[in-house]
């Protein structure tokens, strides 16, 4: 027989052969998804409760952890079992939608401190160790519904959740590990197997995770160190989980291929916090920047760490926390898609067919890699004592699970020589799993657990294995029976080979119209006069030319008959293939300029510049040539809210490092276009755009993070923004000569009353709507505006939240932003009385504001159900905008009436005459510096959630007719008259 002997950290209390603490947890078992019923009080939705809900039956045999053990209510049987298994410790995981059912600490849910407190003293009481996992994969899905790891804010709720763990289990729980397996839940984002949330950002998305994870991770672990270390006397660490991977052949190049995979599976979360120098291994680093560079990108991959990041992840665990299962030869050479991880680390997996199967297809019995795994680990990583995490074998449910036996006893022969003969620091093993359980995409079908569950029995009724019997025996004495250290020959190992790959934005000046007053219906003979429409609402073409999936597409495709007609922009007014046909309808109607939207997926279809769609590029250099060629000045939007589905994928606008790809995007647009295009604007309708991620209507992505995701999208476009106009300013102004802005929607928000508090009410609601983006970007003092910030922030401590939701700017970014734009882009349609009150749920930015709305029910009603035609806000709008941003000429880019789609239009010529002439009067009587103004729509088109049942268009378009016909409108003749002259008939004026 070979002892066992008490051995803590390395140091031996005993002559005898030093051994390690042997542990037994169901970081599986216990998982918090596998095992704990889901419907119970309290907890909130997790990503695979979403995942497993909406695509139902996914898994090998249609099974959910809806129920799965049923631990929630038997988690004192499951302690009873490790009891009877002569355990010291058992390792579960909390989950995290459990205990923070938003995420956020601003709703705890004592439901679920209380369980896990119960878990936790029942282990206590039977002698058991808890070994506590923080996360194991099942996020909550409202911080999906913030794009999930991608997005370095989670890192601060991470860190925030660790706090109220600590708080609450810190006194008796000893052991915490941060993350289980980083490498498998990353791949959730590179459309890893049944892993939530199951998107496909290969070779972005993942590595924006890691970079994620990383510094929550080393949050967490600080948080410790600063404000718990002392009195909990605890420790902390991470989990990996480690492949072997052997050279095919002893060729060099296999040998190099075999060290590159570790470091790109194991040393990409490991290198950072356990070695010296910290940060990404070299080789990681340097193959994804030339495998980036090659592609066309303009930046790697993967997210570089600043100097202070690596430090500040550096060195933050107190052990390595292992998770190990099988081995796989590696031989030099190419695989996965590019951009993958796979691709990048470039070599051939390979499989052991000569070794034991497991009912996991990619699960071979490799005992001998787990002695040179712990040598190569230990070599890496030196100081760090090792934890086994998880080690197991699957099977389909045999109680006689001899295989199971073999699998544990000759993987702890090989780590007890790594241990005994090679001098290697491992302080604890745990068995995966005390329990059959849920075992994700093969879903009971597989089973990893020392005691058998019976899934169709409603009480879910537990029979030991007879593995559970000699692993019983082992943990009771700490001692391998030598009949098991026979079965394996020592193993010689070769010596792994290490490769050491050892300004101040002003307000530009700008020329106004002081006096500059002529006849009360005549426009200043500079005034430009424009039609508008926006790429997925005119263009269709949703797949033709090399364009790539938008998020329109992707939500109308996925839902389809949403709209109120069941319509779709897959065809929308043929624009794509008629674009001279508009052209020709624009000049008809004397515009001075044309304004229209390039697709972003139809110009760079993934959404980065690796891949320009040439034909993409020519269609639009087609619009643009056939605008000048009629004389028209083309008005070009870099985004009117068609995101690439790809960049939903990394996370969307609420994830901030889409700014960059934004600034990359507007790159192409001018060196392609600029030549020409001497009027851009950035976005359109800032607000429109967050609605995709508060819940409005029919906005796409459609996720509601109402009063969270919403202001974080806000402050990635802010950035965005200013990062394409530094650019032009930079390197392209000075030879294109043109004007860079932003468009902003306004409605004109009136007291209800004369009264003090709904006079505020009105000026607080018009600071919510409108200045959230334009004070940031046209005030002299910058940032979001300040009745704004203290309302958020209020409204955030009210509630509990560890912070204010709104995302801080910094002075740095306050200054970036501040004057980024050449006039101001105004969008508007109508006006609601406001008063003061309370609206909205809590969070949302309607909450926020603390107003009311009404509505004006006795002026005359569009098709839209949020349209009233109420001409005199419009002045009163012109005037509060010069008030509030002087300096900047003000160019109306949105405004219109909808209808049902009458020839004879006479609401929209009323419409559309009477804001003209409060308009002329801002500008011949109030001195307001009005540039320009734009009519929505040239056409019919898909007007969003009603499709084509509401009609914004001068042209009717005939959507039943294949063709598209267009028809003018009576509109658009009294509208082309006025274009023409430049004046207003004075009619219009009485």
């Amino acid at each position: 027989m070979v002892d066992f002997k008490t051995f803590i950290y390395g140091r031996v209390y005993d002559t005898g052969i030093p051994v390690f603490k042997l542990t037994q947890r169901t970081s599986r078992a216990s998982l918090s998804k596998s095992l704990k019923d889901r419907l119970t009080t309290g907890k909130g939705e997790g990503i695979f409760d979403r995942m497993f809900h909406t695509v139902t039956n996914i898994t090998t045999d249609g099974s959910n952890g809806d129920v799965a053990c049923d631990s929630y209510h038997k988690y004192e049987i499951d302690i009873q079992l490790a009891k009877d298994m002569n355990v010291d410790a058992y390792r579960f995981s909390v989950s995290w939608p459990r205990v923070l059912p938003t995420g956020d600490v601003n709703n705890i849910n004592q439901e679920g401190i209380d369980y896990n407190n119960k878990v936790i003293d029942g282990l206590i009481a039977e002698g058991i160790t808890p070994v506590v996992t923080m996360f194991h994969w099942d996020l909550p899905q409202t911080l999906q519904d913030i794009e999930g790891w991608p997005n370095p804010r989670l890192a601060d709720y991470f860190v925030e959740y660790a706090r109220v763990l600590y708080d609450n289990y810190g006194d008796r729980v000893k052991w915490w590990q941060t993350f289980n397996e980083p490498a498998s839940f990353v791949s959730g984002y590179s459309g890893g197997f049944l892993i939530a949330p199951g998107i496909n950002s290969s070779g972005v998305g993942d590595y924006m995770a890691a970079s994620t994870l990383l510094k929550a991770h080393a949050g967490a672990y600080h948080l410790y160190d600063e404000k718990y270390r002392q009195t909990q006397k605890g420790k902390v660490g991470i989990t990996i989980n480690n492949m072997w991977y052997e050279p095919a052949t002893d060729s060099a190049a296999d040998i190099e291929a075999a060290e590159r995979k570790m470091q790109f599976y194991s040393g990409l979360y490991s290198h950072p916090i356990f070695t010296a120098e910290g940060d990404w291994p070299q080789v990681v680093k340097q193959r994804i920047a030339a495998n980036s560079k090659a592609a066309g990108y303009p930046r790697s991959r993967l997210v570089e760490l600043t100097p202070e990041e690596v430090e500040y992840i550096r060195g933050t665990s107190d052990f390595c926390g292992l998770n190990h299962y099988t081995a796989n030869p590696v031989s030099d050479g190419s695989s996965g898609y590019d951009p993958s991880m796979e691709f990048d680390a470039g070599v051939v997996i390979g499989e052991y067919t000569d070794a034991p199967q497991a009912a996991s297809t990619w699960l071979r019995s490799t005992p001998w890699a787990f002695r040179k795994l712990f040598n190569w680990l230990a070599q890496q990583y030196p100081g760090y004592p090792i934890f086994v995490m998880e080690n197991g074998w699957s099977d389909t449910g045999e109680l006689e699970d001899q295989g199971r036996i073999d699998y544990y006893t000759s993987y702890l022969a090989e780590m007890l020589k790594a241990i005994n003969e090679d001098g290697v620091d491992v302080i604890g093993y745990t068995a995966w799993s005390l329990l059959d359980n849920f075992e994700w995409g093969t879903g009971f079908t597989t089973r990893f657990g020392l005691h058998y569950v019976d899934f169709n029995d409603p009480d879910r009724k537990w029979t030991p294995k007879a593995s559970s019997k000699v692993l019983g025996q082992i943990f009771k004495t700490k001692t391998l029976p030598a009949k098991y250290l026979k079965q394996i020959a020592v193993v010689k190992m070769r010596p792994t080979v290490c490769l050491l790959f050892l300004l101040a934005a002003g307000v530009l000046g700008r020329p106004g119209r002081p006096g500059a007053r002529g006849p009360p219906n005549k426009f200043p003979k500079d005034f430009m006069f424009a039609a508008a429409t926006a790429s997925y609402q005119v263009e269709g073409a949703w797949n033709e030319g090399g364009k790539g999936e938008s998020i329109f597409d992707r939500m109308f495709h996925t839902i389809p008959n949403i709209t109120t007609d069941g319509s779709n922009g897959d065809v929308a007014c043929d624009s794509y293939h008629k674009y001279e046909i508009d052209i020709q309808l624009a000049k008809d109607m004397n515009v001075d300029a044309y304004r229209f939207s390039v697709s972003w997926p139809r110009v760079l279809p993934t959404g980065d510049v690796n891949n320009i769609n040439q034909e993409g590029i020519d269609y639009y250099n087609k619009v643009i040539d056939g605008l000048i060629a009629k004389g028209i000045t083309p008005v070009v939007t870099m985004f009117h809210w068609d995101l690439p589905q790809t960049l939903q994928d990394i996370g969307g606008w609420p994830n901030p490092r889409l700014a960059e790809y934004f600034v990359e995007y507007a790159r192409v647009l001018y060196d392609n276009y600029g030549d020409r295009v001497k009027w851009w604007q950035t976005f359109n309708e800032p607000a429109s755009v967050v609605l995709g991620y508060s819940g409005g209507f029919l906005i796409a992505p459609g996720i509601n993070s109402s009063g969270v995701g919403d202001y974080m999208a806000a402050y990635t476009l802010l950035k965005a923004h200013a990062g394409a106009y530094r650019l032009y300013d930079e390197k392209y102004r000075q030879t294109q000569k043109g004007k860079v802005g932003i468009t902003i929607n306004n409605m004109w928000y009136e007291p209800a009353t004369d009264s003090a508090a709904d006079i505020e009410a009105a000026e607080r609601k018009m600071q919510f709507y409108s200045g959230l983006y334009s004070h940031p970007i046209f005030t002299a003092k910058g940032d979001w505006p300040e009745v704004v910030k203290q309302r958020i922030a209020a409204n955030s401590k009210a509630a509990g939240y560890p912070r204010s939701r709104l995302v801080e700017l910094t002075p740095e970014e306050v200054e970036y932003i501040r004057g980024t734009s050449d006039f101001y882009g105004l969008n508007h349609y109508t006006a609601n009385p406001v008063s003061d009150g309370s609206s909205g749920y809590d969070p949302s930015m309607e909450f926020d504001a603390g107003v009311v709305i009404g509505e004006y029910t006795d002026a005359p009603q569009g098709a839209s159900t949020w349209h009233r035609s109420t001409p005199w806000a419009f002045r009163k709008l012109f005037n509060w905008l010069a008030q509030q941003y002087p300096g900047y000429p003000i160019f109306v880019m949105e405004n219109g009436w909808s209808d049902t789609g009458e020839l004879e239009d006479q609401g929209r010529i009323d419409y559309y005459t009477s804001y003209l002439a409060e308009m002329l009067k801002a500008i011949n009587e109030d001195g307001v510096d009005v540039i320009g103004y734009t009519a929505w729509s040239l056409l019919d088109n898909f007007e969003w959630g009603t499709g084509f049942t509401t009609r914004f268009g001068l042209h009717y378009v005939d959507f039943n007719d294949p063709d598209r016909k267009r028809t003018p409108k009576a509109s658009s003749k009294v509208l082309g008259q006025i274009f023409k002259t430049k004046t207003l008939p004075a009619k219009y004026l009485k």
